[in-house]
């Protein structure tokens, strides 16, 4: 993954630039990743708010997780893409969409989480590490 790379939303009304190598790129099973995606995972870049900069509006809506701490899901007013998250249990990361980025041919994914709630028709045979929930640490 480059150490600068960029992305948005389907119209290009909200984009993104970040200066940073992601801290995680992972698969998300998780049943509201399911549920807002349409699919059984979301695929996420885990990266520094300070080396990321977000221009153009967003809606959000706020769900609890697991944790009972808030995740903001921010979308495109426009077009509806999902573009990003913010988690109260990681304050200093936002969370961006892979199927956001303008290139997400170098993506090199870390790890599987919550893969409890894994569609059982889903098999995992790429070798990564998979969590139930979120790893620790």
């Amino acid at each position: 993954m480059p150490d600068a790379f960029e992305g948005g939303c389907h119209c290009g009304a909200v984009r993104y630039q970040c200066q940073a190598t992601p801290a995680y790129t992972f698969y998300c099973h998780c049943s509201d990743c399911q549920r807002t995606t349409g699919s059984p995972f979301s695929m996420e870049l885990m990266v520094e708010r300070s080396k990321t900069e977000i221009s153009g509006r967003t809606s959000e809506y706020v769900i609890a997780a697991g944790s009972g701490k808030p995740v903001k899901r921010h979308f495109c007013p426009a077009c509806g893409s999902g573009v990003y998250l913010e988690c109260d249990s990681d304050p200093d990361y936002y969370f961006l969409k892979v199927g956001s980025l303008d290139d997400a041919s170098q993506i090199k994914p870390d790890m599987h989480i919550f893969t409890a709630a894994k569609q059982p028709w889903i098999e995992i045979s790429d070798g990564l590490p998979q969590f139930a929930g979120m790893p620790e640490g």
